[in-house]
């Protein structure tokens, strides 16, 4: 029988044994990660995020946070250099349990982001980014927005692209004004989020209204965005209803390049005929201009008195012009279907017709009354009432007795 002694011994050796298996398999659980404990390493991040010494439920807060404080900040932007326009964060949306869950104790992980492919859709058809740049642009956006980072996205450096005529308007210049014009645009690039304006080039505000209203029919075809435009009050000789155009001190025509994309503007002369062209990448989505409800505004007449005419005259003062009105709309043929916008409704007031008239009354008509003949003086003779060749004809038909001075006319026959 073993002693009591020996018996507490080897008790003691198989508990330390235990001891010496147990822990260390513990402390490789929670070096691993695997362990269920709830707190991460002091070096753990997940994204950009910090989440050190944090229980899983304190770090998805964390997470939310952060998320929120980024969102609001505008940090995905496009474009190029100074010239950017803003990305939609709601674009994107975080899987903030699922980035916890799959995250690493000590090390964290990365932050899953999810991508609401119904608007990236829709954006990326307003920004006519070709399938390349639309493949990049996801990317792109996925990993920018897994660090929580602030970006730019540049379509431009993205893929190479090849070069194509968007848009065409042939037209020929009056003046030696708009043909120094016209060679000053002869090849100006317009890159993403930039602005393009008439006045620019040069202050000949009658050669920038008609060039601009060939311009503004080019940029109709095209996504561009019509920054500023106005029509005139009359719609000038040799302009299309509809594409009118007034440039002067205080009115300019501008555009802004929406897309991701830079594109030129080119205007070859050849003579004083001249071709504008917009040039750049090919559009995923098929463009028209479309005028619609072409209207004529009958005019009315506007009657005015005046002294200083003739009694009784009237003279026409101004000639009568029929007003006009036209929609401009912007047609897009997408994957989706068809999409219009209506750009612009120019509306041309009727000019009224102006008469004079006098304003003087006329003089009352002269009325001459007839003679009558004095009473006692008529007479009832019917010889009085026949004429000349009827008294002549009564006088040969009388028996007029002749007188051969041989009878005595007092003597009668018994």
């Amino acid at each position: 029988m073993p002693s009591p002694k020996r018996y507490a011994m080897h008790i003691g050796i198989l508990i330390l044994m235990v001891a010496m298996i147990y822990i260390p398999s513990v402390a490789l659980i929670s070096f691993t990660g695997k362990a269920t404990g709830e707190q991460f390493a002091e070096s753990a991040r997940i994204g950009t995020v910090p989440v050190g010494g944090l229980s899983h439920e304190e770090a998805e807060k964390e997470l939310g946070e952060e998320i929120t404080a980024w969102s609001k900040q505008t940090p995905l932007t496009t474009g190029q250099g100074e010239e950017t326009t803003p990305i939609p964060t709601e674009l994107v949306s975080f899987d903030v349990k699922q980035s916890v869950e799959r995250a690493d104790a000590k090390k964290g992980g990365k932050l899953v982001v999810v991508l609401d492919e119904t608007k990236v859709e829709t954006y990326l058809a307003q920004a006519a980014y070709t399938p390349e740049q639309g493949t990049a642009f996801r990317r792109w956006l996925t990993d920018s927005s897994s660090v929580l980072a602030e970006a730019t996205f540049d379509p431009s450096e993205q893929v190479e692209t090849t070069e194509t005529t968007i848009a065409t308007v042939n037209f020929s210049t009056r003046s030696d004004g708009e043909e120094t014009m016209v060679e000053a645009m002869a090849d100006i690039e317009i890159k993403p989020g930039a602005v393009f304006n008439m006045k620019s080039f040069g202050n000949d505000f009658a050669g920038a209204s008609f060039i601009g209203s060939k311009l503004y029919e080019l940029f109709a075809k095209t996504p561009f965005e019509i920054v500023e435009r106005m029509q005139n009050d009359v719609l000038p000789d040799g302009i299309t209803l509809g594409y009118d155009v007034r440039v002067d001190e205080k009115i300019d025509f501008a555009v802004r390049n929406t897309t991701a994309s830079p594109y030129r503007l080119v205007l070859t002369p050849n003579g004083s005929d001249v071709t504008a062209e917009l040039k750049g990448p090919a559009l995923t989505d098929k463009i028209e201009a479309v005028l619609e409800a072409e209207k004529s505004i009958p005019y009315r007449t506007i009657t005015r008195y005046s002294a200083l005419l003739s009694p009784g005259t009237t003279t026409p003062t101004q000639s009568g012009i029929e007003g006009k009105s036209i929609e401009l709309y912007r047609v897009t043929q997408s994957a989706e279907g068809e999409r219009r916008e209506l750009v612009a409704l120019d509306f041309y007031a009727p000019t009224p017709e102006i008469i004079t008239k006098s304003s003087q009354a006329e003089p009352e008509p002269i009325i001459e009354e007839p003679i009558e003949e004095p009473a006692g003086e008529s007479s009832d003779d019917p010889l009085d009432e026949m004429t000349d060749e009827e008294l002549l004809d009564e006088a040969l038909d009388e028996e007029v007795p002749v007188d051969d001075g041989l009878t005595d006319p007092t003597l009668t026959e018994e």
